[in-house]
């Protein structure tokens, strides 16, 4: 019985404002959830989109990290073939004048020989 009172309170009430109010009234309840749905929608999908950016990024920083990587690579045993050179150029004593004369270092120092 109290909902049938409820219902007729509410009509009588619908009935005493215009129709312009009520059809308003009307239009917010009924498609204003789903434009907050729209709306929340859309900013959920913007939101994905520079997610998705993201992760694209990172794969092209990989990619340029591993290049850089790879050149690094490159003047890592450039460098250790250059000092392997060295290395062998001093174990032969090549520098040293009386060394370099008598062709026949050994990697040990001459005594007399002015080696250094």
């Amino acid at each position: 019985m109290q909902e049938i009172g409820l219902i007729a309170s509410l009509l009588s009430l619908a009935d005493k404002l215009s129709s312009w109010p009520f059809a308003l009234a009307l239009f917010v309840f009924t498609v204003g959830p789903w434009l907050l749905a729209l709306f929340i929608a859309h900013n959920y999908s913007k939101r994905h989109q520079e997610v998705v950016q993201m992760y694209e990024n990172n794969v092209r920083l990989v990619e340029k990290y591993q290049e850089i990587a790879g050149d690094l690579k490159d003047v890592i045993v450039m460098n250790t073939q250059a000092f392997t050179r060295l290395e062998d150029a001093i174990e032969k004593n090549q520098f040293c004048p009386a060394v370099r004369l008598k062709k026949d270092a050994t990697g040990v120092i001459v005594e007399g020989g002015g080696g250094s």
